[in-house]
């Protein structure tokens, strides 16, 4: 298992993105799959920091990370001290219909979230937020839509 912890700040960004891709390497997902999992945890921790502590958030605030590489899924969890908050219950925007000149702004990164990984979980325990996701690994042939194998090419 690999773990993180760091002050929950912007400035952590570039190290928790670093966790994420060591894990999706370790894990040997494929780029499309890595870039998802990646999206989900950037837009989960810009969204504790920047919504969930808001302008209360101080030096002692952290954000850890767990990460394991199971047999068929790469799991992450992010677990910070904010206050309750379950994204898995949050609304999907409700203008996704219209051009994007019309939409009201905000309210995407979440729904994108939820959207790349196979499975999102929420647990509020011990005065902690935790967050969990999870992507299918795949073998990389061209049966897999996410590998960016062309059918008939060779690898």
């Amino acid at each position: 298992m690999l773990e993180l912890t760091l002050p929950a700040t912007t400035g952590s960004l570039d190290k928790i993105i670093t966790f994420v891709d060591d894990l999706s390497r370790a894990g040997g997902l494929s780029a499309v799959r890595a870039g998802r999992l990646r999206l989900a945890v950037e837009e989960l921790v810009t969204n504790s920091i920047t919504h969930g502590y808001g302008s209360t958030r101080g030096p002692w605030n952290e954000i850890m990370l767990e990460g394991c590489v199971e047999p068929f899924e790469v799991w992450l969890r992010l677990s910070e001290d904010a206050p309750p908050f379950d994204p898995t219950r949050s609304h999907a925007p409700q203008d996704l219909d219209k051009p994007l000149a019309e939409r009201t702004p905000g309210g995407l990164g979440l729904f994108l979230a939820r959207q790349a990984v196979d499975r999102m979980a929420y647990d509020y325990s011990q005065g902690r937020n935790h967050v969990t996701v999870w992507v299918r690994r795949e073998p990389t042939s061209a049966a897999d839509p996410d590998s960016g194998a062309v059918p008939g090419e060779r690898q």
